[in-house]
């Protein structure tokens, strides 16, 4: 008896749930299996249900031959199914209720009343997730980007005066920018986008996204290259051998592109994304680990561009998705140095949508 308590317990609690994701009629908010009854208590007050065998669209299919006796039953709700019984089979809205044996008792046995009066330890209990509605407006908080990053150098080659004056030897030497050539492996981009929204614009197949977040270049000399904060912010070639040496350059970047998805009800479809982001340059700093001078951090400008416009991409299925990224102007300020760096990006994505 406690199993029949049981089983009506979550009978009920589901289909007040299934009611939430299914649009019903009003007055169709009872539902009798037996001498089971299951209605919705928040009825208006002018809905009358004095009879207790209230029927609902009850339609029995015996087209198909069946190797038990007993029909498939269906109770429909316009075009909603809140109640089935297939074989050993019962579902109420989210709740399904399966026999997991055939039992040896001969044709006719496994009705809904003999399934829910007995058989349990043959009956396995499962809740069904309804599909959600698709919403005009999706929002998506902390999405994180892990890639690798690189320069492309566009400098114009330089023609240097093959002799110096003589108080030029106490200066720092000038590195040109084939001496700021990165190691690959250990190059890398970190993006933290607080937070993204997604915008119908067709079918939910099109899309305006657009968010914002923070992007972080680390990028990893070959070259014993030192950056200064003093006037001037001198790159200059070093005498330290570094174990470490890298520049971090930080962004707070708006990101909008147009998203394709092929199937928006199945988070495993094929997505697709493309467009542009604007960055406007918060923080850089220095860090250099070496045996004479340990951990040493320098923060300053270093000549670096304010500003940073990019293209910007994704292609991918589920929520583990490849991104690029390649920026269109220049890392360094063109009115005070000579270098044309253009950083870009690659790596895996982590996001909803």
């Amino acid at each position: 008896m406690k199993k029949i308590i049981v089983v009506l317990g979550i009978l009920i609690a589901s289909n007040a749930i299934a009611q939430q994701d299914t649009a019903v009629a009003k007055k169709a908010d009872t539902i009798k299996i037996g001498n089971m009854l299951i209605v919705n208590d928040k009825m208006d007050k002018s809905d009358k249900y004095d009879k207790p065998n209230h029927v609902i669209n009850i339609t029995i299919d015996s087209k198909k031959k069946k190797k038990y006796k007993n029909d498939d039953v269906h109770i429909n709700i316009g075009n909603d199914t809140l109640v089935s019984v297939v074989d050993d089979t019962v579902k109420v809205g989210r709740i399904r209720i399966i026999n997991k044996e055939e039992g040896t008792s001969g044709y006719g046995q496994k009705d809904i009343a003999s399934l829910l009066q007995g058989d349990f330890k043959k009956t396995k209990i499962t809740i069904e997730k309804a599909p959600g509605k698709l919403q005009n407006i999706s929002t998506n908080w902390w999405i994180f980007d892990l890639g690798f990053a690189n320069l492309v150098d566009n400098t114009a080659p330089l023609m240097y005066a093959p002799t110096y004056l003589p108080y030029q030897s106490m200066l720092p030497a000038a590195p040109s920018s084939a001496n700021l050539k990165l190691n690959n492996a250990k190059s890398s981009n970190v993006n933290i986008w607080i937070v993204q929204q997604k915008v119908n614009l067709s079918q939910h197949q099109w899309n305006l996204k657009y968010g914002i977040g923070i992007e972080m270049y680390n990028f990893r000399f070959e070259q014993p290259i030192s950056f200064s904060n003093t006037p001037g912010n001198y790159i200059y070639f070093d005498n330290v051998n570094f174990s470490k040496n890298k520049l971090l350059v930080e962004y707070l970047t708006v990101p909008v592109q147009l998203n394709f998805q092929s199937n928006p009800e199945n988070k495993k479809s094929f997505y697709a994304s493309l467009g542009l982001s604007a960055g406007y340059l918060v923080q850089s700093h220095t860090k250099q680990i070496s045996e004479e001078r340990g951990k040493r951090k320098v923060y300053g400008n270093f000549d670096l561009n304010n500003t940073k416009l990019a293209t910007i991409g994704e292609l991918g299925v589920g929520g583990i998705r490849l991104y690029g990224s390649y920026s269109l102007t220049n890392l360094f300020d063109k009115k005070l140095t000579s270098f044309d760096m253009a950083p870009f990006a690659i790596g895996l994505r982590f996001s909803k949508f």
